[in-house]
């Protein structure tokens, strides 16, 4: 493995399965962020707002793991996530970053501001996303005020034709992009991708996307709340508009050529690299009740069950029963201990930092 990641003390909170409390797993209050494309399954993976929420009120994106600042926001109310329960409750990744460092992140290094590297996060839609583009790290040294973004999707659900905007159609040029921007003719120029459950999509910087109606996804990205928007789908939704970004997107588009890197759902038990990039890699594991082999270096993970349900332990004494949807951080000092197994037919996600 060329790159992998931290680690970091902590406890579990009750969602998404039965917790025992342990310094080596963390669980995080997850942060829900209204979208007006938001569906309605994030409910159903114990992802519940806050009290005080409006009636109604319809949330795209739960932040799993997140550790934004305030200044890097543009659509939350806040971007640092809590862990849930145990000795370190209350404490955000910055923070724990501040008081551990290596024992922490192990040779992963935090972001220049002294922020954790990633932000992991699920949505779910009952309507299309805008048609968007994130800079890449080049567009940002010249622009300072923007963070860059690079995305990877695995797909938890997706109803009967639901599909992904990913690239341009062959034959696209820049100049059938300048023309379309801002109006529906845009979407015709952009590859409709169909998805099912357990695929996984690759978004580069830099690269035309949006996620279609009806898809539920867990997203893996660089620290960053910088969208650049094309087009709103406002006059196919009748939604309120909100700003487009015109300008910046077609300055950040890396190329009008298709996009890469998709992978198909896999048909057997077993793991496969699924991507790796500077800043992280996703490995996807499918065992039918027994045990589920992680990355043997002492690095912190990101864990995450995508169907079926498994068992999360660590050496410390630490433990979670996860569901679909439950996400659990694995630090660096219980990295090489940590152990998982499936229970039924299981798909698993486990992230890392480069």
């Amino acid at each position: 493995m060329r790159c992998t990641g931290p680690g970091l003390p902590g406890a579990v909170r009750p969602g998404g399965g039965r917790t025992v409390t342990g310094p080596g797993l963390l669980q995080f209050d997850p942060i829900l962020v209204p979208k007006p494309w938001g569906g309605t399954r994030l409910a159903s993976l114990d992802k519940q707002p806050a009290p005080r929420q409006v009636p109604g009120t319809r949330y795209g994106e739960s932040w799993e793991v997140a550790d934004l600042p305030r200044g890097a926001l543009s659509a939350a109310e806040r971007g640092r996530t809590r862990v849930a329960a145990g000795p370190q409750r209350g404490k955000t990744l910055r923070r724990l970053i501040a008081e551990q460092g290596a024992g922490l992140l192990g040779s992963a290094s935090p972001t220049p501001a002294g922020d954790f590297p990633l932000l992991f996060k699920l949505l779910d839609t009952a309507e299309h996303l805008s048609i968007q583009v994130h800079p890449d790290e080049t567009w940002t040294a010249r622009n300072p005020r923007w963070l860059p973004k690079t995305e990877s999707w695995y797909v938890l659900d997706a109803e009967p034709g639901a599909a992904i905007f990913k690239g341009f159609r062959s034959g696209v040029g820049i100049g059938d992009v300048r023309a379309a921007a801002g109006t529906p003719a845009l979407a015709g120029l952009l590859r409709r991708i169909p998805v099912r459950r357990g695929e996984f999509h690759h978004l580069p910087s830099g690269t035309v996307h949006a996620l279609g109606a009806g898809v539920t996804v867990a997203e893996v990205q660089t620290p960053s709340d910088t969208t650049f928007r094309l087009y709103d789908w406002t006059d196919e939704y009748d939604r309120p508009p909100r700003p487009l970004q015109i300008r910046r997107a077609l300055d950040t588009l890396r190329s009008v050529s298709p996009a890469g890197l998709s992978r198909g759902p896999m048909s057997d038990d077993g793991s496969r690299m699924l991507v790796e990039t500077p800043n992280y890699w996703l490995r996807e594991h499918r065992e039918t009740d027994r045990p589920i082999v992680l990355q043997s270096a002492p690095e912190l993970r990101i864990l995450a069950v995508a169907q079926g349900r498994a068992h999360v332990t660590a050496d410390d004494g630490s433990s979670v029963e996860l569901e679909a949807g439950g996400v659990v951080v694995a630090s660096a000092e219980v990295a090489t201990s940590t152990r998982v197994s499936a229970r039924g037919i299981s798909t698993l996600v486990e992230v890392g930092l480069c």
